[in-house]
């Protein structure tokens, strides 16, 4: 019996979960960028949550003590609620989502199963945010190229002893159900069927550290992103709302907008164009006029950028009218 898989594919993660207990026609499949889960996590406010855990927790209790068939259904509504806020609470919402059919073909509940379930419902609230501090914290000491260095291996073995952190507020690993088999066609991968949240997180950590995947904030929102082209890269390529720009396509326009800005040729013939441009709305020259000078104008730029002319020589052009 699997709830969820989950497995690295290239530059992606792959996330399956089944519902339905169908055992490898998965109900839900989502394919998101490496480290997307344990960043978009790390960006989570858990505060707003605690309202809903404890709703959930309030409704499950009522379930399997009174046998409150509508609480049960609250509780579900509530953790697909959840379940669309991040990938990671899918794994509860299917879980539940299991228990609850059981329920329902065997009539029973109260069992130690889920008194459990119960519990981690519980716990949850103050579990989340420790678990993002852990994360930070391997962050700074193991994975931030800036602050730890390029090699996650070297730093990850200097601050574990066995599989035990040194400093307390490290991510804590144990063993977790991987096992190793086909993932597309003509490929195997290690494949996570993860039971809690920590075993999600756990495996996006050491699979940075086993791939040599460091982080970094991006120059231009401030996120993270792992750096799995050039180590160099400055800006993020995070997903973005449809129609907006990713930040390295944005970095690379503020790029391309500086070293023009710096260029004296660039200058000279932007500062003409802008005049020649006004001129049309003035009545001084006709679109056709404007657009045959401006196709002259890029060509003797191209000219004194390959230096076949000189930056004077191309400023008295400009200034020709």
């Amino acid at each position: 019996m699997w709830y969820g898989k989950m497995y690295v594919s290239g530059r992606h993660e792959i996330f399956e979960f089944d519902a339905y207990g169908v055992q490898g026609a998965p109900s839900a499949k989502k394919v998101l960028p490496f480290l997307e889960s344990l960043l978009s996590f790390l960006e989570l406010d858990c505060g707003e949550l605690t309202p809903m855990f404890q709703k959930i927790g309030d409704s499950w209790e009522r379930r399997i003590t009174e046998g409150d068939r509508e609480a049960g259904t609250a509780a579900m509504m509530e953790l697909g609620k959840l379940a669309a806020r991040h990938i990671y609470f899918r794994l509860l919402y299917v879980r539940w989502f299991e228990r609850m059919n059981r329920m329902g073909l065997n009539q029973d509940w109260g069992s130690e199963e889920d008194r459990q379930m119960l519990v981690e419902l519980r716990q949850l609230p103050e579990q989340l945010p420790r678990y993002q501090e852990q994360i930070q914290r391997f962050f700074d000491l193991v994975l931030d190229v800036d602050k730890a260095g390029r090699d996650p291996q070297q730093q990850a073995s200097a601050h574990y002893l066995y599989d035990a952190p040194k400093d307390p507020s490290l991510f804590s690993f144990r063993p977790i159900p991987l096992s190793f088999e086909p993932v597309e066609p003509g490929r195997c991968s290690p494949v996570l069927y993860p039971l809690h949240i920590s075993d999600m997180i756990d495996y996006s950590l050491r699979s940075c550290v086993e791939r040599g995947i460091t982080v970094r904030r991006c120059k231009n929102c401030g996120r993270w992103f792992p750096q799995t082209g050039r180590v160099s890269a400055e800006y993020c390529e995070r997903p973005v709302a449809s129609g907006q720009q990713t930040c390295r396509e944005a970095g690379a326009f503020q790029q391309w907008t500086k070293k023009q800005s710096d260029d004296p040729v660039f200058k000279a013939y932007r500062k003409e164009y802008k005049k020649r441009f006004a001129w049309i709305k003035a009545g001084r020259i006709t679109d056709e006029q404007f657009y045959a000078w401006s196709e002259q104008a890029r060509e003797m730029k191209k000219k004194c950028d390959r230096e076949v002319i000189t930056l004077d020589e191309f400023k008295d052009w400009l200034g020709k009218p």
